[in-house]
């Protein structure tokens, strides 16, 4: 650690491409590319994660459907200036990555094993892109649905050897000085649930941080202190929860304002890098809930409008638009003779009041069939019938068999029932090898067109910032052995 505190301030004292030749670091064997001729000041990065195309069609239709208009997303892929790129996101030990590998690619420019974040297979602890930005004098934020120390995040900013690890990326957080941070994960954060019994809240308040808990917060947010928003305990909950109104979730701000509100901060500087995670989408698409995961998506759209609004009152903005990886690969099928109830059942979705958590948690506990039935109608709009109920049960009881392993989970189970009613379906509760696609916009985003590997992203960012640096990339396995503990806990999406 001493090592690497010395590496990062020698780097802050020499100035651009200080880091060219130091020990750590090898050059890229990257196809070359030209610098942008006017490199950003700002860069902003946005990830939907677990977004593939299904997933995007329908929000897009949900969009027409209930705001009268396209997601801002696709209308974007016909405007003048807007650059479009293909990436493959694998990790190194396999073709499909999980979200931890996947945003590490992005934060150290290598590809590591699913379930660390910016550490090699060999242990080596990689230098983040936000290390040396921040000792380049950028400025650094992270906003995000999920837990602030969820795998996307951290990716750009920490160094552990499981995702899972998030009391230790929550004190590197600190450690490293991320001017702004906005989320979920309370509980990482207090003395209380923390394994250390560390108050790391309140070392965050004596270091000049606002801490900020509850969405009135925001209108007073000062714009001259480093920030730390902290809404829940854990994940914010389904936008579909919240606007369902039948089920008690904690009060907490849309991705859109904390995204105003990171730009409201940050704008004050001379160089900054904000990443803005709707991390909510890909824990939809795990469930097989169509209309959590497209409900998200609207939420992601309505902060790429905050910051579409930002670049064109600054215009050295970079703007990067993309995914880590696409989840359970969602579509709304041909339904009835020459597919003429798609429209009517998409249309299901507006009576969908519930995620599949929130409903799931209600079904445990009726007492009756008909309760069961009830239950079901007043959240989804859908009259399930006794035969499907019998076939639902099993696999709400844990004792469900599916042919497909991976679709014997109760929320493929209740992804499947609310098919019929939606015409929505699900390949899998798991992540795919979807190529995914990357739009951007500003200073710098032809760099960012054509088919790219993940790991060029981190190359482009650092060489806009005029840092010279790369770490040591490794080789692609098939046999890695993940370490124990590490990989992403899909089960906790399913109660949250």
């Amino acid at each position: 650690m001493k090592s690497r505190r010395l590496f990062l301030k020698s780097l802050a004292a020499a100035g651009p491409v200080a880091a060219a030749g130091c020990a750590v670091s090898s050059r890229s064997t990257a196809r070359p590319h030209a610098s942008a001729a006017r490199p950003p000041r700002r860069i902003l990065h946005l990830v939907a994660d677990g977004m593939g195309s299904g997933i995007v069609a329908c929000a897009n239709h949900f969009s027409q459907l209930t705001r009268h208009r396209e997601l801002t997303w696709l209308a974007m892929t016909r405007q003048d200036g807007t650059n479009h790129g293909l990436m493959d996101v694998r990790s190194q030990n396999s073709l499909v990555t999980d979200s931890s590998a996947s945003a590490s690619a992005w934060g150290s420019g290598v590809r590591i094993p699913n379930g660390q974040v910016n550490q090699s297979s060999t242990g080596t602890k990689l230098v983040t892109l936000y290390e040396l930005l921040g000792a380049a004098g950028w400025k650094r934020g992270l906003v995000t649905t999920t837990e602030i120390t969820h795998a996307t995040p951290a990716g750009f900013a920490a160094c552990t050897k499981s995702r899972n690890a998030a009391d230790e990326i929550a004190a590197q957080y600190f450690e490293r000085r991320v001017e702004v941070l906005m989320g979920g994960g309370r509980k990482f954060f207090a003395p209380g649930s923390r394994k250390d019994k560390r108050d790391l809240k309140g070392d965050f308040h004596k270091a000049g941080y606002a801490v900020m808990e509850k969405p009135s917060d925001l209108a007073s947010a000062p714009v001259d202190q480093p920030i730390l928003g902290l809404f829940t305990d854990s994940h914010l909950p389904y936008v579909v929860d919240i606007e369902g109104g039948i089920s008690k979730v904690d009060n907490v701000p849309s991705l859109a304002a904390m995204t105003r509100v990171a730009l409201r901060r940050l704008v004050r500087e001379d160089r900054f890098i904000l990443q803005v995670e709707g991390g909510r989408v890909d824990m939809g698409c795990h469930n097989n809930d169509a209309a959590a995961a497209i409900r998200e998506m609207i939420a992601f759209d309505e902060a790429i409008d905050a910051c579409l609004e930002f670049q064109r009152e600054h215009p050295d903005t970079l703007l990067v638009i993309t995914t880590d990886h696409a989840t359970g690969n969602p579509g709304l099928n041909g339904m009835g003779d020459a597919y003429a109830k798609s429209n009517q059942m998409f249309r299901n979705l507006l009576s969908v009041r519930q995620s599949v958590p929130e409903l799931t948690r209600k079904l445990l506990v009726a007492e009756t069939p008909a309760a069961f039935a009830r239950t079901m109608f007043d959240s989804t709009g859908y009259l399930i019938s006794t035969r499907r109920r019998e076939l639902l049960d099993p696999f709400l009881r844990k004792k469900g068999y599916a042919l497909f392993e991976v679709m014997s989970a109760d929320v493929a189970a209740m992804g499947q029932v609310l098919a019929n009613h939606t015409g929505i379906g699900f390949t899998s509760t798991a992540h795919t090898s979807d190529y995914v696609p990357v739009l951007s916009r500003g200073p710098g985003s032809e760099a960012f067109g054509g088919f790219i590997r993940n790991t060029e992203i981190f190359e482009r960012y650092v060489d806009f910032a005029g840092v010279d640096f790369r770490n040591r990339q490794e080789t692609l396995v098939a046999d890695y052995q993940s370490e124990p503990g590490s990989a992403e806990r899909v089960s906790e999406y399913a109660w949250g």
